[in-house]
């Protein structure tokens, strides 16, 4: 099982509530107080491969790999 949450950008601080991804289809990662996300939404298109990404090719932050377009 692969969990995500949102952080704040800065060592220390704050967190939001894990939410657990255990397999495809849509999550929904809650905010925490004092932050500009109240809640974050990703979609996970196969989590046999994501997860066989994360426990054996990757040894970064996931947070590295996000792409965000503004």
């Amino acid at each position: 099982m692969l969990s995500f949450r949102l952080i704040a950008m800065q060592d220390g601080g704050a967190v939001g509530a894990m939410v657990p991804v255990t397999g495809t289809g849509d999550f929904t990662l809650p905010g925490f107080a004092g932050s500009a996300v109240s809640s974050m939404t990703i979609k996970v298109n196969d989590y046999v491969a994501l997860r066989a990404m994360i426990r054996n090719d990757y040894d970064g932050r996931l947070v590295d790999i996000l792409d965000l377009e503004v």
